[in-house]
């Protein structure tokens, strides 16, 4: 079966949509007009991207996110394009103003079957794609910089990438700027993987960054770096959000690193779940160390995570506990009492919250932590059935937040 690269470029108008389907041997593209307005668009898209931020703290909005994600308004704008794509075409997607928040490949269930990539223009894809590099050997691994909030799995993070690939490690104090911008200066890894806080700055997007040991590494400091031929690996929130100028010029993040001369760009368009987003990774390196293009294996990353169930959860977390201690390892048992209580083992959950109370002494963790333990303790009974078959991260504000922006491979 010959698999073909479709692309589909987005132009949303005052009056309509308008998306241009070529494929690389076809004599010329196809356009196709949608009826939404640009305005009937940028209320959707602001909507759900209220759900997105508001998820982690309000659980009905995922909830309206999934209903946003069924929108007729958003099913209209991919349904022409994977009617015009057949089975295994991988597909290149450029949107256009309120879309580049939009996890198109997971509007509905239409282009689930494919491989999607996005780019912010035409002419940018032909930049990623003459910086294309060879076979992925070598990554280097930033994580955990002290002068940032603990996260609790990047040190698994650094550890799946060290199972896979030769992996240089510079974490805590190394996790700095000055360490990194020397590093990469002596030569660019074939993986660049970026494990901390992100920072979006919708006034000043240029300064927008990732938090290192030595403050927030800024956009405009990536522009500097020299990354031809590196796959950018931005594991940490928001790191996809760019702000929109005149003319559909994307400013942030994105923008400095393929400017850098990165090939293409993994990043993310919401505050997303650390549990999650590492267990995603994992199958996403998998993939790459096996010879998979960077597109099929997202996709195969998205696909394992969206059937990823309690049980094999709570044995990722038990398989990463040698890895972290102190107060990382109090977070990494609020994870487990989270997936518990996902599962109705309400009995493990109320245990996992208190021994994290043993661990813990961030104030707001404790608070966590004992939530969780009372709620567990509230719902447990003899009649309650335990469901550790259940998927936890079947819903798409697991699975979709992550994106490749550039070249495929």
């Amino acid at each position: 079966m010959t698999r073909r690269m479709l692309l589909a470029e987005y132009f949303l108008t005052e009056k309509q949509a308008v998306i241009v389907i070529a494929g690389g041997d076809d004599p010329e593209p196809e356009l196709v007009t949608v009826p939404y307005s640009l305005a009937a668009i940028r209320e959707v898209v602001t909507e759900l991207n209220t759900a997105w931020e508001s998820a982690p703290h309000v659980p009905a909005a995922l909830a309206r996110s999934t209903e946003l994600l069924a929108h007729d308004l958003l099913v209209d704008l991919v349904v022409p394009v994977a009617d015009r794509a057949a089975p295994g075409d991988r597909l290149w997607l450029i949107p256009h103003d309120a879309l580049h928040r939009v996890p198109l490949h997971a509007v509905g269930e239409a282009l689930t079957a494919h491989s999607v990539a996005y780019a912010p223009s035409a002419s940018i894809l032909r930049h990623c794609r003459a910086h294309r590099g060879g076979p992925r050997r070598r990554a280097l691994a930033v994580v955990d910089p002290p002068a940032t909030e603990t996260l609790t799995f990047g040190a698994a993070q650094a550890s799946l990438l060290a199972g896979l690939f030769s992996t240089e490690t510079l974490a805590g104090t190394a996790a700095s700027s000055v360490t990194i911008t020397r590093r990469l200066a002596a030569g660019a890894p074939d993986i660049l993987h970026v494990g901390t806080h992100g920072v979006f700055d919708m006034a000043t997007p240029m300064g927008s960054g990732v938090l290192l040991a030595d403050g927030l590494f800024t956009a405009e400091r990536f522009m500097g770096l020299r990354l031809a031929g590196t796959l950018v690996v931005l594991a940490a929130c928001r790191t996809g959000v760019s702000s929109t100028r005149p003319g559909d010029e994307l400013l942030g993040l994105v923008r400095a690193v393929l400017h850098a001369g990165a090939p293409a760009v993994l990043v993310s368009l919401w505050t997303v779940d650390e549990l999650a987003t590492t267990m995603l990774l994992g199958r996403f390196y998998e993939g790459l160390a096996a010879g998979e293009s960077a597109i099929d294996a997202l996709r195969a990353a998205q696909g394992r995570l969206r059937e990823l169930t309690a049980l094999d959860v709570l044995g990722f977390l038990a398989s990463v506990a040698p890895l972290v201690d102190g107060e990382a390892a109090g977070r990494l048992l609020v994870a487990e009492a989270r997936i518990r209580l996902a599962a109705r083992d309400f009995a493990g959950a109320a245990a996992a919250g208190a021994r994290a109370l043993e661990t813990l002494a961030d104030p707001l963790l404790r608070r966590t932590a004992e939530t969780l333990r009372q709620r567990a303790l509230l719902l447990a009974g003899p009649e309650v059935v335990q469901d550790l078959a259940r998927p936890v991260y079947a819903h798409p504000f697991f699975w979709a937040a992550f994106v490749l922006i550039g070249d495929w491979y």
